[in-house]
């Protein structure tokens, strides 16, 4: 694990996150099923859901009625408990507000505990504001195995409550055995992906396409999307360029996406779109070519 590369945190930030890891060990998980996506807890829902099995996406969304403090911001606090000894990773900490956004990871040793920014470890916020947070974490990047299912999960919001508002278990990324899984581009007659597969800089990709009810065909009343453009990289981690969570247009019942391509470097890409319903993955190369002069 890379953590020689930048300055340890004091021995007061080490202890924080030591009794931080100890009570995450002893407080009672909320029960998950191994194909769970959904936690449900008095004020909200916190949603788990892996992307192709490279990135989770997490997803907390507050009722308004969970809302007790006015317009003061909300700080949120993400701690994982992994416990993973043969990955040298015992736990790893989020902290985001309006203000401030750094991750912590603490190592089996503990002396080697690290504070690095979102970027370094291409962590992706989409939206951390009023009483939604969501943010896709990559399974390997810098470090590799960050997440992993079977790690704890714990949620705060601080100013809210003190105590945790959720704690669940990161599931399994899902099969076509258990609800879910790869689909080809088109299933059935929606196509989740865009027909072009080569794109010149400058070029848009966009798609829309509707959440259809797998079994009567008709317009599915609730779900979502998850889109994801990585780039492709042989032999390393693919690096994640943008991620989207949609959901349907109320008027067109459509979900639609777009990503810039002006400031891609040509080469090979991967869109990687999860919906729900009908609970498939699906995957397509993508090619960045130089812009014509």
């Amino acid at each position: 694990m890379p953590f020689g590369v930048y300055p340890p945190l004091s021995i007061r930030g080490q202890a924080h996150m030591r009794r931080a890891a100890v009570l995450a060990a002893v407080i009672a998980l909320v029960s998950c099923t191994a194909w769970a996506e959904t936690a449900a807890f008095p004020g909200g829902t916190l949603d788990l859901t892996w992307l192709d099995e490279t990135a989770l996406s997490i997803r907390v969304v507050l009722d308004e009625t969970a809302l007790q403090t006015g317009s003061a911001p909300l700080t949120w606090v993400l701690t994982v408990s992994a416990l993973r000894f043969e990955d040298s990773i015992h736990s790893w900490q989020l902290h985001i507000s309006p203000t401030y956004a750094s991750l912590v990871v603490v190592p089996n040793d503990f002396l080697g505990t690290q504070r690095f920014t979102l970027e370094q470890l291409h962590v992706e916020v989409s939206e951390s504001a009023g009483r939604v947070l969501s943010l896709l974490v990559p399974r390997s990047g810098p470090i590799p195995e960050l997440v992993v299912p079977g790690d704890t999960i714990q949620v705060h919001a601080l100013w809210i409550q003190q105590e945790p508002l959720v704690t669940a278990e990161v599931p399994e990324p899902a099969t076509a055995g258990a609800g879910g899984g790869d689909a080809d581009a088109a299933s059935g007659s929606v196509s989740y992906v865009p027909p072009q597969t080569v794109y010149a800089q400058g070029v848009p990709i966009r798609h829309a396409f509707p959440l259809v009810n797998s079994e009567t065909g008709a317009p599915a009343d609730r779900g979502s999307a998850r889109i994801a453009l990585v780039r492709a990289s042989k032999g390393l981690a693919d690096e994640l360029i943008c991620y989207l969570y949609q959901e349907p247009d109320p008027v067109t019942g459509l979900v639609s996406y777009e990503f810039d391509t002006l400031g891609l470097v040509p080469g090979e890409y991967d869109l990687i779109v999860w919906v729900n319903p009908p609970g498939v993955t699906v995957r397509q190369r993508i090619e960045i070519i130089p812009a014509a002069r």
